[in-house]
């Protein structure tokens, strides 16, 4: 996926202007996304195998506004699809929930990386 596919680059610049033009703030998110997005998964993964709609739901809304945060929008856009899934009473994803998850985590997060070096390199 194109970086422009996987990231909103407006909500990335909003953060580089709160930080005054530096990078320090998205930096500090990523490592929080690394390290939170893992557990988000797992959640949803685990929700999933019990059949826990609600918990399903709620595992989704909480990796959706992580990743939303960030600007990692299509990893938000699937966290949303399976909230509303969540909500609607069904965790039946696809059998290739925990792949599609983790392929665009991965993706986001080396989206997001890229984006932090180019706007470094630019800045001198």
């Amino acid at each position: 996926m194109a970086p422009s596919d996987l990231l909103d680059l407006t909500t990335l610049q909003n953060l580089v202007e709160l930080d005054d033009g530096n990078h320090g703030l998205v930096l500090e998110m990523i490592g929080i996304f690394r390290e939170d997005t893992q557990g988000r998964i797992g959640d949803i993964l685990a929700a999933a195998a019990r059949q826990d709609a609600e918990e399903f739901s709620r595992a989704a809304h909480a990796l959706k506004g992580g990743a939303g945060a960030l600007g990692a929008k299509a990893l938000r856009a699937k966290a949303a699809e399976l909230e509303a899934l969540g909500r609607g009473g069904s965790v039946e994803a696809g059998p290739e929930l925990r792949t599609n998850l983790e392929t665009l985590f991965q993706e986001s997060l080396a989206a997001l990386e890229a984006y932090v070096r180019e706007g470094e390199s630019r800045r001198g």
